[in-house]
């Protein structure tokens, strides 16, 4: 059969399965993009913007080999190597200030450069995805303040995971400082019932109400369990809380060899004489005195009273009952579903994608491709059903356009300061910062949502509107309100014709950007008369700081500029960029009309007349791109 007719046929085929949810079997394994639209469509779903360089990559290798290789791709650097770095950089920016040091921000630049520069773009995107499932967060003062490496950690523990089993992935969340520190059983101890002390009860719940089998039993397509009278059931009780609350005590932070002769209790609650700074990346270890020997009840399973406490053993009993409960495998496929395709899948979908999971004993990687291969991501039919799709999350709009064109960053490719040792280079990273507030920046950050939850659930469903009349969820609408639609749109124009992130010092000549005003003066008031600071003066003379900022990351639109002479040809490269190529006759007219309403100078032999017609196209390009960025099109991934 020609492959025309099959390929048309089976769209019918599937229009029906869909249309019936009765499903349609994946098959895209060997299958490769027919046009730069699906290559763009998939990388949207699997990327943190679509970009021309991955979109001829998809076409030429084809959808799974793309995904073999992005999951062989590790990472650049690791968060913790980058924070360590900046930590060191930081210092030497602030020569004589004991409180310099790297933060919160650091672990954001890494966040941003991973998403918008590096190679293994599934690995970061999958990252970010767990890291809203099994959610910490930076509004913890010890994560974003007192030992903001720990959240750096935590995102190496989540793309260290994403080689193995999900079973893997929960023993690593559970032993992770991060996490323990998040909620709060780090250093939870047994129960001592005389003086009514009980184990923290915070994490046991959580793990099996976010991280695991939800709060309803579930069939194997996702759809709720009900009872003889209709009634949806409890996965677990107050009582499974309390059993599976003991497993989780006697857990602390690492110690390593340098630290064997402080006492257990110093270690255990991480007191001044025990915090070993392995402690914050490597994950946490066992203190059997503080672990709860009492019998364990939870989900069906008994752990006897011990004579000798075993929290390992213990772990790997819950752990291995909460992998394989038959609830897990259908609530995390539709999680991750939501997270990569579509809020709504279809139960035919979650089924299929659970199957594999089941089948595969959780491999991520395995689970990964099902959800992306599937005919519910791929197909041409939900491109079109109402139903299909997600809201763009603001940290995805965001990536999405400095992706979809050129950025310039000023800490990309700096020199040196001189007050780095012999032979330094420094980090080439993005600075951003923290883009949560709704009102004044994006209204999201990675790693600070507001509570474990994340900025918006999964099941959340809009009061009112056609969404709400359906029965639908639409997650990423818990984060829409009166502000944040303003604030959304002021912050799109403002990273248009200002950029984004923090207000940078420039280097007038370009050769030493890499440190700041404050570095140069403080070298200029060192005494000449000593040798070593003659030679810090002379490097620093080769500067020309001046007290002329920017932001630290800026649009370059030049390629666009050259376009936007001619309405109609701005418009269609608009939307190749960011909507894949398809754009309704609806915007389309609405732009060109606009477009065309924007006066563009002739150009004379006035000296101002080449920067008024500069300045005249560049308003073009910023309204088409904007009119673009606040669309539903653009808004609404398919």
């Amino acid at each position: 059969m020609h492959s025309w007719w099959k390929r048309h046929l089976k769209v019918w085929i599937c229009g029906l399965a869909i249309a019936s949810l009765s499903g349609c079997v994946a098959d895209g394994s060997g299958a490769k993009p027919e046009s730069r639209a699906e290559a763009w469509r998939f990388l949207t779903q699997a990327t943190f913007g679509a970009d021309e360089v991955n979109i001829d990559r998809v076409m030429t290798m084809g959808y799974e080999a793309w995904i073999d290789e992005q999951f062989s791709l590790h990472p650049a650097f690791t968060y913790r190597d980058f924070f360590t770095r900046r930590d060191a950089e930081i210092k030497a920016d602030h020569p004589g200030d004991a409180s310099a040091r790297a933060g919160a921000d650091q672990t954001l630049e890494a966040f941003f450069t991973r998403a918008l520069t590096d190679k293994a773009q599934l690995r970061a995107r999958l990252a970010f995805a767990l890291s809203e499932i099994m959610v910490i967060s930076c509004n913890d003062d010890i994560l974003g303040t007192v030992a903001p490496q720990i959240a750096a950690g935590y995102m190496d523990t989540l793309d260290s995971a994403l080689d193995g089993s999900y079973r893997d992935l929960l023993e690593a969340v559970a032993k992770s400082p991060a996490m323990g520190q998040y909620l709060t059983y780090r250093g939870n101890t047994k129960e001592v019932p005389s003086v009514g002390h009980f184990p923290d009860e915070n994490f046991a719940r959580e793990i099996m109400q976010l991280f695991s089998i939800g709060l309803n039993e579930l069939n194997s397509d996702g759809s709720k369990k009900l009872d003889g009278n209709g009634n949806p059931i409890e996965t677990y009780t107050s009582d499974d809380v309390k059993g599976l609350a003991k497993v989780f005590t006697g857990w602390g932070n690492y110690r390593g060899a340098a630290y064997s002769s402080a006492s257990d209790s110093a270690c255990f609650f991480w007191a001044k004489e025990c915090q070993d700074p392995e402690g914050f990346y490597q994950p946490m270890v066992p203190y059997p005195a503080y672990h709860s020997v009492s019998e364990k009840k939870f989900l069906g399973v008994t752990i006897p009273a011990q004579d000798t406490p075993s929290p390992q053993a213990d772990l790997t009993t819950a752990l291995n009952r909460l992998a394989t409960h038959p609830n897990t495998a259908p609530f995390i496929s539709k999680q991750l579903i939501q997270r990569l395709v579509t809020s709504n899948p279809t139960p035919d979908y979650v089924a299929r994608v659970a199957e594999r999971f089941t089948a595969t004993g959780g491999n991520l990687k395995e689970v990964v491709k099902a959800i992306l291969l599937d005919d519910e991501a791929r197909g041409p039919i939900t491109l079109v059903a109402p139903e299909h799709g997600k809201l763009r999350e603001p940290v995805l709009r965001l990536t999405a356009l400095l992706r979809a064109f050129k950025f310039n960053t000023i800490t990309a490719g700096l020199s040196a300061s001189p007050m780095d040792g012999a032979n330094t280079t420094r980090l080439d990273y993005v600075a951003i910062g923290n883009t949560s507030d709704p009102a004044t920046s994006w209204g999201q950050a990675p790693l600070y949502a507001p509570s474990v939850f994340n900025y918006f659930r999964p099941g959340y469903a809009p009061p009112q509107g056609e969404a709400a009349s359906k029965g639908m969820v639409v997650p990423e609408m818990q984060l829409v309100n009166e502000s944040s639609v303003t604030g959304y749109v002021n912050a799109v124009l403002d990273l248009l014709t200002n950029g984004i992130g923090p207000s940078v010092v420039v280097d007038t000549d370009g050769q030493c950007g890499a440190y700041t005003l404050e570095v140069q003066q403080y070298i200029q008031s060192l005494d000449p008369k000593v040798p070593a600071n003659k030679a810090l003066q002379d490097a620093a003379a080769k500067c020309k700081l001046e007290t002329l900022t920017q932001r630290s990351v800026t649009m370059q639109l030049i390629e666009q500029r050259a376009m936007a002479y001619d309405a109609s040809t701005l418009t269609q490269h608009i939307a190749d960029r960011l909507l894949g190529g398809s754009m309704t006759d609806k915007l389309r007219q609405a732009m060109i009309s606009t477009l065309s309403t924007l006066d563009v100078p002739a150009l004379s032999s006035q000296p101002s007349s080449g920067d008024a017609v500069n300045s005249a196209l560049d308003k073009r390009v910023w309204t088409a791109i904007l009119m673009v960025a606040v669309s539903p099109e653009f808004l609404v991934t398919k």
